[in-house]
């Protein structure tokens, strides 16, 4: 059976992702295709697993940490007031975290993403993808905070 998110790490690999930032020990970082939250990202964990606990402890703890240090860049790339942590994975069951950075000029700032009707048509209609050129200039932001974590940086794909 095939996954959704090992074929992303394929693509990544093969530089046919286009929103692509980071290959980094734990994990792959790329933006998310609807940027309706200005920066929300996917971090997905190099190793094909389902749950969190299914990581071995060392890993886990290595994954999470890594996981903070692209959660503290992105926010920091993109200034926003708060970031959404999220690891679902009901569709797509492989160890993935959804990244949402909060706005201060989000519509509804105490409200979970998934509430946001215009948000969701877009999500479903991907009317609001990005093109290209159109991510660039941020993900070299992106990258730029990532170099100033404490975290192994194997492969920048901008």
């Amino acid at each position: 059976m095939s996954c959704r998110n090992c074929e992303e790490i394929e693509r990544i690999e093969a530089g046919e992702q286009e929103h692509a930032i980071a290959r980094l020990a734990h994990g792959y970082l790329y933006l998310n295709a609807s940027q309706y939250f200005r920066g929300a990202a996917f971090f997905l964990a190099r190793r094909c697993v389902a749950e969190l606990h299914e990581l071995e402890p060392a890993e886990r703890q290595a994954h999470l940490m890594e996981m903070a240090s692209v959660a503290a860049a992105l926010q920091r790339a993109v200034g926003a007031r708060k970031m959404n942590y999220e690891a679902l994975g009901n569709l797509v069951p492989h160890l993935h975290w959804w990244l949402t950075p909060r706005h201060a000029d989000d519509p509804r700032p105490a409200a979970p993403i998934w509430e946001n009707l215009d948000f969701l048509r877009l999500l479903w209609t991907h009317a609001n993808e990005l093109a290209g050129t159109d991510t660039l200039a941020l993900r070299h932001r992106i990258l730029a905070e990532l170099q100033s974590e404490p975290i192994a940086l194997e492969v920048a794909y901008v």
